[in-house]
């Protein structure tokens, strides 16, 4: 038998770059161990006087008595290991030889009576030296949390599992309250434990909020979350009532983490079109806050599962069932009797095979073990089960064999491991799965047996890291389950052993323990901006003053402004002469022609321009006409139109083509093409919005349609652009204030600020300031020491220009960035203005320290 090598840790380590040593807060809705109040505990199962020593698994029961494997006690209490989730608490201990001061928190478990003040306290104290911090959660909250809102609405939803009775919503509502009430005594306790610098990793959708929770009281704590369940396409999502709200809950996180790419691409989609999330290379970004998706695929404990395996009670249990299947094929099949375990199609594929296939009938058999659920209240489906297995059972069996033996129970490890050794093919068909480890582990049993096919349905989170090595099949196309039961069955012996060689390989190096590390590894190199600080004048004069070359990097672009239309905030806004960098140099206005700048901001900038010590420029997304008519008169003025795309140098009236312009010539007619077909369309659709065709951009606007309608036809039209023309062709889709721009790849404000700075290498400070999406862009660039230029081979600004640079830059200058804009707005600027009149009274004080 294979076992992985022992030195594997060590490999992980140097393979992934683990960062130096944290604290990492593990949580997940339970601990690992079940909590017993001391008394007599069985050791072994007791013995059953209907049941034989022969028998391979006893059929007296539906609840068995497991071998409990107790961890740890006190006089009062007894601590075992629980069953089930192995995968999640075996990751998540692989972390403690890097993350040694870790802590899980999770919920202490039902208990077998009511808590009092001093169990708690005794508890906690018990639990204190295994790093872990239990939650107390009362029955009432727990049943409405759990049982009600994870167990009826979101289990059944994440699994595609709709209802088919409408209800009043009265018991959902209450659910829904305990669910928030439950998350957010988690995130109390993670806020109690935290410190600074401290990991914060969440576990599957039982603690859905918990991540924005949290990050309302540490802002910028590094928190992570991973879905262990399916996430649903948006279409489905859309279904629930709260979709909103958890979809903001789980943003709160820095790095979301899914079981398959597809997961996470549902969950983008929903984030775009149900909250209007503008969608990034790396996930989504939610009002300047950057969350990462990615997709991680759990393994399992393979030293574990081999240990196990080799127990000496395996052995006797694999001889018997081999005894009592004399000289058949064994089919094996082991599943939760849940509708999304797909039991059922796997009975109708079974009885397929053996219409389709007679001469197999008397010589296979198939085991299917059903384990009963708790909180299983539909008796329909079991009902089902048992007459289909019945009915099979009556047309292909006789009283001397029958080709299908259903164990409606539980059943002991030793019997587990046993029943997947023997078989000589594994018959997997969920409906849908986050993963099933069960796959995984049949794979490491058949290593010393058969090298038995894997069956495995399409609709599994483990069929897409399987797919070289399993059979696929849809659960719901019975004669292609029944096809693929006939190809394991006479695959020839070299196919299944190069077959099962790619699964083996796969187990033994995706382990749970190299999931838990790839998670971590990247979340830690995930970095959340500092928040600006409000400008302090006589820092930023000062720097002013002492500095020999300065730099000015201006938005303006005319949009309005976020706020609630009734806040008095909004009220000033819109009755000031001045719109700052939020719509930066002109006044609000409904159409964009209308937005010219007033005679007080202009006779600012003319004066900032007389100073010959100041390089002023004008970095827009409008048309060169509009920036001539507004702002050409001012000399000494730089400006550039269209997020880069061209530009008109100081002393200059002629306008010169970016060099970025050329690279996608050759495509521009098929984008623009295509992108103003997506756009009329939903221009037809909208009453009230326009299209805006600029050289080099195509922007829609539907600041005029109604409110929420034209937010609908927003998220639908920038998911139309996502998926269907950002992954063919080289362009950008912008989302700003009421408008999407679709514009080329390589064009952003980022790439001017970077190149004007290549051309004036003698600037020691530089000052930008802007309100929006594209604006984060300049930020990002000059807040990045390693993207500021360093020579000019960065490349020219234009095509139509020589450019001499005769010094590179000797240091990066001093930069300000600043946002204009609300305190909650996310951003990569370093300070902030809260409104245009804070910051034309800041360039009013530059203008008046002018050298001369």
């Amino acid at each position: 038998m294979l076992n992985p090598s022992p030195s594997f840790p060590v490999q992980l380590a140097s393979v992934l770059q683990i960062p130096p040593a944290t604290r990492i807060i593990n949580v997940t809705h339970q601990i690992p161990y079940n909590i017993h109040r001391k008394r007599p505990l069985p050791l072994s199962p007791p013995q059953s006087p209907t049941s034989s020593k022969s028998s391979p698994i006893s059929k007296h029961t539906t609840s068995r008595h497991h071998q409990h494997l107790v961890k740890f006690q006190s006089d009062d209490w007894l601590l075992v290991e629980r069953r089930g989730h192995a995968a999640l608490y075996s990751g998540l201990a692989s972390l403690h030889d890097h993350y040694p001061d870790s802590i899980h928190i999770g919920w202490t478990g039902p208990i077998d009576q009511e808590l009092h003040p001093q169990d708690e306290l005794s508890l906690i104290e018990l639990l204190e030296p295994q790093h872990i911090v239990p939650v107390f959660v009362d029955n009432e909250a727990r049943m409405g949390h759990y049982a009600g809102y994870c167990k009826e609405v979101l289990w059944p939803l994440f699994h595609y599992v709709m209802r088919t009775t409408a209800t009043d919503g009265r018991a959902e509502r209450r659910h829904w309250e305990d669910y928030k009430a439950v998350n957010q005594l988690f995130a109390d306790t993670i806020v109690q434990q935290y410190q600074p610098g401290n990991i914060i990793w969440i576990h599957d959708y039982h603690l859905l909020l918990v991540p924005e929770m949290v990050r309302k009281v540490i802002p910028d704590a590094v928190i992570g979350i991973f879905f262990h369940a399916t996430f649903p396409s948006s279409e489905i999502l859309r279904c629930l009532t709260t979709r909103k709200e958890i979809l903001k809950g789980v943003l709160g996180a820095n790095l979301v983490g899914f079981q398959t790419y597809a997961y996470a691409r549902h969950f983008i989609s929903s984030s775009t079109r149900i909250l209007g999330c503008e969608s990034t290379l790396t996930g989504i970004n939610l009002n300047g806050h950057l969350v990462s998706v990615g997709a991680f695929p759990i393994g399992i404990d393979t030293d574990r599962v081999l240990s196990f395996h080799a127990q000496p009670n395996v052995q006797p249990k694999i001889d018997s069932i081999i005894k009592m299947h004399r000289n058949k094929i064994i089919l094996v099949g082991r599943d939760k009797l849940d509708p999304t375990k797909g039991i059922i199609q796997k009975l109708r594929g079974f009885r397929k095979f053996l219409e389709l296939y007679p001469e197999y009938r008397d010589r296979v058999v198939l085991l299917q073990v059903t384990t009963p659920t708790l909180l299983h209240k539909d008796h329909s489906l079991d009902t089902k089960i048992t007459e289909l297995v019945s009915q099979i059972n009556s047309e292909y069996g006789s009283l001397a064999f029958q080709p299908l033996h259903h164990y409606y129970q539980d059943i002991d490890r030793d019997e587990y491991y046993a029943l997947l050794s023997v078989a000589h093919a594994a018959l997997i068909t969920s409906a849908r799965d986050g993963m099933n480890t069960t796959s995984l582990e049949y794979i490491l049993c058949q290593q010393s047996t058969h090298h038995g096919p894997l069956i495995l349905s399409e609709f599994t989170g483990m069929a897409s890291t399987l797919s070289n090595g399993a059979i696929l099949v849809n659960p719901w196309d019975e004669v292609g389950v029944a096809n693929a039961i006939l190809k394991a069955l006479i695959m020839s012996p070299e196919e299944k052993d190069a077959r099962h060689e790619r699964l083996y390989r796969h187990v033994t190096e995706h382990t749970a323990a190299f999931w838990a590390h790839s998670f971590v590894t990247q979340l830690s190199n995930t970095s959340r901006p500092p928040q600006p600080t409000e400008i302090v004048v006589q820092e930023m004069t000062t720097a002013y003053a002492q500095a020999n070359q300065r730099l000015f990097l201006l938005d303006y672009d005319r949009k309005p402004p976020p706020p609630d239309p009734s806040s008095t905030r909004m009220w000033k806004l819109r009755n000031s002469p001045f719109l700052s960098l939020q719509g930066t140099l002109a006044p609000i206005t409904r159409v964009p022609e209308e937005a010219k700048p007033g005679k007080d901001m202009l006779s600012t900038l003319e004066r900032l321009c007389k100073d010959p010590h100041n390089h002023v420029w004008v970095v827009s997304g409008r048309d060169q006409a509009s920036l001539d008519s507004w702002l050409g008169h001012i000399p000494g003025l730089g400006l550039s139109a269209e997020h880069g795309c061209y530009f008109r140098y100081p002393e200059s009236k002629r306008w010169y083509e970016s060099a970025a312009m050329d690279d996608g010539k050759n495509s521009a007619i098929d984008w623009r093409d295509q992108v103003t077909q997506i756009f009329e369309y939903y221009t037809e659709r909208t009453q009230g919005s326009f299209i805006e065709h600029k050289r080099a951009s195509i922007t829609w606007h539907y600041r005029l349609a109604d409110a929420q309608y034209g937010e609908f036809q927003a998220k639908e039209c920038q998911n139309h652009l996502e998926n269907n023309i950002v992954p063919k062709l080289p362009v950008d889709v912008l989302i700003n204030q009421k408008t999407i721009e679709v514009r080329p790849v390589n064009i952003n404000k980022g790439v001017v600020a970077k190149r004007i700075l290549a051309e004036l290498n003698t600037v020691d400070l530089v000052i930008c300031a802007g309100d929006d999406r594209t604006d984060e862009d300049m930020f990002g660039v000059l807040m990045t020491p390693d993207d500021l230029p360093q020579s000019p081979t960065s490349g020219a600004l234009v095509r139509r220009r020589s450019i001499s640079v005769t010094l590179p830059l000797t240091g990066h200058p001093t930069t300000f960035c600043i946002a204009v804009g609300h305190h909650d707005k996310q951003t990569m600027a370093n300070r902030r203005v809260r409104t245009t009149d804070d910051l034309l009274a800041l360039l009013k004080c530059f203008a008046s320290l002018n050298k001369q």
